[in-house]
């Protein structure tokens, strides 16, 4: 194989700039000791509009249809991302039921029920009525919130406190505390309910409006790409055309890259009825397997039956497909595909931690692993 086999980059979604693509493409070349002359082959600007996308966002509770609703939702340090019973760090059952009963006992002291006129042991009473009526709780068992935890076992044990301490002894009903505490944790329950709804619908209206351009991009190029693919796909044919010759593609094969939608892209003019032949393809965050088996792409391909992997042509040679365990967004070939010899593409998981990129979807480009799998690709011998 000559290294000086052109080798296309296609982008996946969400891309408007092409000097970005670029860039991104040239670090990739760089990092790979420029052994390849890497082309970036861009297609964003034929992909989806953000005009407008703002206008089909329902409004919030008391927000005006204009969708101009400018506060964003308290910060998690102020009230633990806008819902009201997550805090940092999650609570185990026992933990929240002790919060509760922990504030209780401390607002039973016993100066302030013997002041009221209660009997000593009220303090346990009411311990052990909200355990038993605890796990009745829809809200307040899955709340993580310290705060709202306490508040509830002061107002539960203030309660049963005034039940209890109105009546004095000698009158004292001894189911009254248990009925207190029956009556009352529902009614905080539901408050707490309805808190987190009113907070959790306001934080997902703004999520989504502050994100619609970005749900544009991303969900809108792959709508775009599904209905216009061919005019897309013609653009990419184009490129190869004035990067690397007239021939590239047909007589001579090139080298292909492709991410997320980018490797759609690549595998659909690689295996289509004119395939853009290729000598090597290299994936990663590819959904191209998934989007086979929802809706095969036709081309060359047949539609998996259930019988046996599904026949690559041989216009597509030696695919290697990246994927790593914390992308949503990347799935696996080698047991869906195979070449007519019985060999199949071949799958690399790709190791990620969160603390070196957040956004794991995009993390392949500046992993080392990417670099040493195009070169054990693009330089093996043509023939698998």
């Amino acid at each position: 194989m000559s290294d000086d086999r052109p080798v296309i980059v296609i982008h996946g979604i969400a891309n408007r700039d092409p000097q970005v693509v670029a860039g991104r493409v040239a670090e990739l070349s760089a990092a790979a000791l420029g052994r390849w002359t890497m082309h970036s082959a861009y297609w964003g600007d034929l992909g989806s509009s953000t005009l407008g996308v703002e206008l089909a966002m329902p409004p919030g509770p008391g927000q005006p249809w204009d969708v101009r609703d400018g506060e964003p939702p308290p910060s998690a340090a102020d009230d633990d991302a806008g819902l009201g019973l997550s805090g940092p760090v999650p609570l185990t059952p026992a933990q929240r039921l002790e919060l509760v009963r922990a504030r209780a006992r401390q607002t039973l002291d016993p100066p302030l029920v013997e002041s009221r006129g209660a009997p000593p042991d009220v303090t346990d009473e009411v311990l052990d009525a909200i355990a038993q009526e605890w796990p009745r709780t829809r809200w307040l068992r899955h709340a993580d919130d310290r705060a709202l935890l306490a508040e509830v076992g002061a107002a539960l044990a203030g309660a049963a406190l005034d039940a209890v301490g109105d009546a004095g002894h000698e009158v004292r009903d001894p189911g009254a505390v248990r009925r207190v505490i029956r009556r009352r944790l529902p009614e905080l329950d539901r408050v707490a309910g309805a808190a987190v709804g009113a907070a959790g619908e306001r934080f997902y209206t703004w999520a989504r409006v502050a994100r619609a351009r970005y749900v544009a991009l991303t969900l809108g190029d792959v709508l775009v790409y599904q209905r216009h693919g061919e005019r897309i796909r013609a653009r990419i044919r184009e490129q190869i055309a004035a990067l690397a010759g007239e021939r590239a593609g047909r007589e001579e094969p090139v080298h292909l890259i492709g991410h997320s939608l980018g490797a759609v892209i690549a595998l659909d003019l690689a295996t289509g009825e004119d395939p853009v032949r290729t000598a090597g393809l290299v994936t990663f965050g590819c959904q191209w397997p998934l989007f086979h088996l929802f809706d095969p792409r036709g081309g060359q391909l047949a539609p998996y039956d259930g019988s046996g992997p599904v026949l690559l042509p041989d216009s597509l040679d030696r695919w290697a497909n990246l994927w790593h365990p914390l992308d949503p967004l990347g799935f696996v070939a080698s047991r869906l595909f195979r070449w007519a010899d019985g060999s199949t593409p071949r799958d690399v998981r790709v190791e990620h931690l969160l603390s070196d990129q957040l956004y794991t979807h995009s993390a392949y480009w500046t992993n080392p692993r990417l670099v040493s799998v195009l070169h054990e690709t693009f330089a093996e011998p043509e023939s698998r």
